[in-house]
């Protein structure tokens, strides 16, 4: 990954309470991160941060939308986000292993990337399927002629539409296949 101030918050001398920042997020938040789910995209990121005297807790307020593939097209098409969740950021001297809720930092550290968080916390908040909306409708808007090449068709109908293919090997392959089937007829017979 690579390194973005933008998305970097100065915990060095802050007073204890509460501070509020804003960022916005925008290609350049997912061009940080390689092959990334997301191609582009416009989100606020409200947060609130808390210092306390042992750790900090931090609110996180994320809306907008971000550009993704269909997952029926394969078309980009843009889709919102919202995301409303908590990290909290405590204290130790030795190494630990943070997980999606709580990350450890030595007391020397003088600031606080946010740029992994947000970026996972945009995942997170996608659906798992990712589809074009439906029209008023109930069509979807996805890009029909690309629809129309993922047609599941029958064995009956793919030799009309590619007659050529029995001509030029697929037989062998086909009779092999009989061959096989007919072995595994035979060897289920003599069993019983």
């Amino acid at each position: 990954m690579k390194k973005n101030r933008e998305y970097v918050v100065n915990i060095n001398g802050l007073a204890l309470g509460q501070h509020e920042y804003l960022f916005h997020v925008d290609r350049g938040l997912f061009q940080l991160f390689e092959n990334s789910e997301v191609s582009d995209g416009s989100a606020e990121v409200n947060l609130i941060l808390e210092k306390k005297s042992n750790m900090l807790e931090l609110g996180f307020s994320i809306g907008g939308e971000v550009q993704v593939e269909c997952d029926r097209c394969l078309e980009q098409f843009m889709i919102p986000v919202d995301y409303k969740g908590t990290l909290l950021v405590k204290y130790s001297e030795k190494e630990k292993e943070s997980d999606g809720d709580v990350i450890w930092i030595a007391h020397n550290e003088h600031e606080l990337d946010l740029s992994q968080y947000i970026y996972e916390s945009i995942l997170l908040s996608l659906p798992y399927q990712r589809v074009h909306p439906e029209d008023e409708n109930g069509v979807p808007e996805c890009d029909p002629e690309m629809l129309g090449r993922f047609t599941i068709i029958s064995g009956e109908e793919f030799d009309e539409m590619y007659p050529e293919t029995e001509e030029e090997g697929n037989s062998t392959w086909k009779n092999a296949l009989e061959s096989l089937k007919d072995k595994i007829n035979e060897e289920n017979s003599n069993d019983k």
